[in-house]
This record gives structure tokens, C-alpha cells and sequence, in this order.
């Protein structure tokens, strides 16, 4: 079987992160802020603090869960109508070291990769 040339690797090079017209506001442990730009106006916040996981876009919580055994890799929901009229789906991907230190934090809009950031 032949590998495919185009596929992503699995293996994270110790570079930083691509963020295009995304700026990264804050970044502590368990914890991000995000001004998307381009790809939606607005300003996504995630929080792992306290077993429980939520996301906010401008202030507004839009997903959040319990995380007593383990905390959620892939996060996807979709974004409120008066927010995007398209609808599309916010995904954050991601890679923890030991330590629950954040490895890699990628956030998509639609099919969109939006940021990808290497820590």
C-alpha cells in the first residue's frame, strides 16, 4: 500500500504554528483566546479550567462540557445563525503533552483552517 504524498504528518516538527489573519490574544495553561478576523469577526475563548470545558465566541458561551476523566480532543458545534448566516462548523482539535500542557491547538471555520498553533 502506497502512501499518500498529501496526507498530513503525524509527527509535529518543534516549529510554531501557521495563524494567517488570526491573532492569538492570550494563551496560558488549559486556556486560549483567539480574534478569528478573516474567517469570522468575532473572538473565540476556550477554557479547560476546573473539569469542565467551554468555549465562548464574544462573550457568548456556545459549548461546554463535563471533563472529570478526560478532556475533550475534538470540539465541534455549530455556530448561531445571527452570528454566521452560513452556519458553519467551529472544530478545535486538540494535543496535549504530559502535564495537560497544550501541544497543538487548531481551530477550523467550515473547512477553513483558521489557526494552527504549535507550542
Amino acid at each position: 500500500m502506497s502512501k499518500n504524498p498529501f496526507s498530513p504528518s503525524l509527527l509535529i516538527a518543534d516549529e510554531k504554528g501557521v495563524c494567517g489573519d488570526v491573532r492569538l490574544v492570550r494563551s496560558s495553561f488549559l486556556f486560549r483566546v483567539i480574534d478569528l478576523g478573516l474567517p469570522l469577526p468575532c473572538r473565540l475563548t476556550y477554557s479547560g479550567w476546573w473539569f469542565l470545558q467551554r468555549v465562548w465566541i464574544d462573550d457568548r458561551k456556545v459549548w461546554s462540557t463535563v471533563s472529570w476523566l478526560a478532556l475533550a480532543r475534538r470540539i465541534e458545534f455549530p455556530l448561531p445563525a445571527d452570528l454566521d448566516e452560513r452556519r458553519r462548523t467551529i472544530r478545535i482539535e486538540i494535543d496535549f503533552r504530559p502535564g495537560l500542557m497544550i501541544r497543538r491547538f487548531r481551530v477550523w471555520v467550515g473547512e477553513e483552517l483558521a489557526l494552527d498553533q504549535i507550542s
